[in-house]
């Protein structure tokens, strides 16, 4: 029985981010990555949320472009939740994990090696939005209206490093960016649009949702639209899995079918929104309207970016050993 398999049971159709979505960050070169030998590709088994960043991927299975490539034995396993497919990342039970920088040097930092391999989400400015939304009727629209108004994020997260980081570009103090820790995205959507919160940090498709339901971005909330780059979602690769027989051949494929399913989504993209439906979770009111992505082509993020995160952590103590953004991002 594949490794997959083992924890295919707890695929789901749940709508999840937090550490999803991507936001904004130039993409550096990709460096080589190769075997000692010419071992063929092993087997690799992806994890991932049922989440848009991970569009590229599903549209390689579909095309055959893991074929194409010459992975013939990979695996696409969807969780419920960042922490299950951790779990399963650290466990062994998956070979690369679709995350972001937060979580790739948390795992660093606990003493699971990881590599990462390349940008999904978030290369350019173009490429999935995350926003400070108000709630419906709220009164607020600016970014200075939410000093010291609880804000819903989850601690430790994407969504938190945003705020913190919008936050700080309106040039609003610190110690006046108030927090509501709503870890679950679902309920933090709904709590807002209650206006039992009167604003969250979100990523894409609930900030579109959030609109089409009477919501506002607030002005400066919006990542795209920010002085610099922000967050990105990556594909982390176990280090071990890379040194094994067969690993980096087979990192080699998959950035290069990686690749051409970009392609792929590029050429048409409103072809693929049935796929974000069915597998993304993306909601029906959605369906028909929602702007597919663009993706970049594989590149990692650059060593400031992957910094600019290790410092923000460093500084909330959210990391528990020294971590480099060469502990990330140099290739063995």
């Amino acid at each position: 029985m594949k490794r997959g398999t083992i924890v295919r049971t707890i695929t789901a159709c749940v709508l999840v981010s937090a550490l999803t979505l991507g936001g904004c960050s130039a993409a550096g070169e990709q460096p080589a990555v190769t075997d000692a030998g010419s071992a063929a590709p092993a087997p690799l088994v992806i994890g991932t949320l049922a989440t848009q960043d991970a569009l590229p991927l599903w549209v390689a299975e579909e095309r055959g472009r893991f074929a194409d490539a010459g992975l013939t034995d990979v695996e696409i396993v969807t969780f419920q939740s960042a922490q299950e497919c951790q779990a399963a990342f650290t466990a062994g039970s998956v070979d690369a994990l679709m995350t972001d920088i937060i979580v790739a040097a948390k795992l660093q930092a606990s003493g699971t090696p990881v590599y990462i391999s390349t940008v999904m989400l978030g290369a350019d400015t173009a490429e999935g939005r995350f926003a400070i939304v108000a709630a419906p009727g709220s009164g607020i629209a600016s970014l200075e209206d939410l000093a010291g108004i609880p804000v819903g994020t989850a601690a430790g997260t994407v969504t938190e490093y945003v705020l913190d980081k919008l936050m700080a570009e309106a040039g609003v103090d610190a110690a006046d960016v108030a927090k509501e820790e709503v870890p679950k995205m679902p309920v933090r959507f709904q709590l807002m649009m209650s206006g039992q919160l009167k604003a969250a940090s979100l990523p894409e498709p609930f900030v579109s949702l959030a609109e089409q339901q009477g919501a506002t971005i607030v002005a400066g909330g919006d990542d795209t639209a920010a002085s610099e780059n922000i967050s990105q979602s990556v594909l982390v690769v176990s280090r071990e899995y890379i040194k094994a027989e067969g690993g980096s051949a087979a990192l080699d494929a998959l950035l290069e079918a990686w690749d051409a399913a970009v392609a792929d989504l590029s050429a048409t993209p409103d072809e693929f929104r049935s796929t974000l439906v069915t597998k993304a979770g993306l909601p029906e009111a959605l369906a028909d309207t929602y702007t597919v992505s663009s993706y970049p082509t594989a590149g990692q993020p650059s060593a400031e970016q992957v910094q600019a995160v290790l410092d923000w952590m460093a500084e909330r103590g959210y990391l528990t050993a020294n971590v480099t953004p060469g502990d990330l991002l140099d290739a063995e």
